[in-house]
């Protein structure tokens, strides 16, 4: 799990200066899970990161439609 907490301290700090948007994170950590599944399989864990990352991607989509909405009025 060393990984792991260096993975997701560096991915905040990242997130927090703009480097990179939380469903990039997501993707990155899905990724990091997915080739590390061998070592240490947390499948529940998995699954939901990838739900999570899939509604965020959800809501960006729904906030879109609703600003193109709300500008052509």
């Amino acid at each position: 799990m060393e990984d792991w907490d260096r993975m997701v301290s560096s991915m905040k700090e990242k997130i927090m200066e703009g480097d990179t948007t939380p469903i990039e994170y997501l993707d990155k950590t899905i990724t990091f899970f997915r080739e590390n599944y061998h070592k240490d399989p947390q499948p529940a864990l998995l699954w939901n990161l990838i739900a999570l990352r899939d509604e965020l991607v959800r809501l960006k989509e729904t906030y879109k439609t609703i600003r193109e909405i709300e500008g052509g009025e």
